[in-house]
């Protein structure tokens, strides 16, 4: 349960390295899992349920930097999919204005938690906004899939991972009896899933 969810994105990685470009990977992604991950351990601090799910977040950051780097790393120059012109925010062209982002968020919910953490209203909401963002962690993808007309570049492995394990998390959720906020997460997550695997389907043949 706490490996588990990052097994694809080091397969990815190996994509990275192998094709040298990270063209096919969305981003976004990683922005999404990072900011819910930090946001999901201060609605632990507040609510403490299955240690697992504290574990798995700590992990998660720590490998979505390590994809954020290499999908840096192995960025195409010229590649329309990060024309910089089309975004600022989130499409930087180096690791330290997204470490310092990062940064300044986790310090703001650390301030605001210290405010605030006695208060039942601002840990849910804190759950909320976690599971909430988390849900779109699989959007990016099929956007950018559908956009291209392709899954080129992005690792089938992840998307195993994305299908399984969120089917798996959702019964899971369910039998342990997590906060609601999971639970929803999860069955959103896996509609999209789906999605994505019909994108792999129509797009490959």
């Amino acid at each position: 349960m706490v490996i588990g969810p990052v097994i694809g994105y080091f397969d990815q990685i190996t994509k990275f390295r192998k094709t040298k470009s990270s063209a096919g990977f969305s981003l976004d992604t990683s922005g999404i899992l990072l900011v819910s991950s930090i946001i999901r351990i201060f609605f632990w601090l507040g609510k403490r349920f299955d240690n697992v799910l504290f574990h798995q977040s700590i992990l998660m950051i720590i490998t979505q930097i390590i994809v954020l780097y290499e999908c840096i790393k192995y960025r195409l120059p010229y590649s329309s999919l990060y024309n910089p012109k089309k975004r600022q925010f989130w499409n930087w062209d180096h690791l330290g204005p997204y470490l310092t982002f990062l940064g300044m968020l986790t310090g703001g919910l650390l301030i605001s938690y210290l405010i605030f953490g006695n208060q039942y209203w601002f840990i849910e909401l804190l759950g909320f906004a976690s599971l909430g963002i988390e849900s779109t962690v699989p959007m990016p993808q099929a956007i950018q899939n559908f956009q291209n007309k392709s899954v080129s570049g992005f690792s089938p492995m992840i998307l195993l991972t994305w299908f399984f394990g969120d089917a798996f998390k959702a019964f899971y959720y369910i039998y342990t009896g997590v906060p609601s906020q999971f639970i929803l997460c999860g069955f959103i997550q896996l509609l999209v899933d789906s999605i994505i695997v019909i994108q792999f389907v129509s797009f490959e043949k």
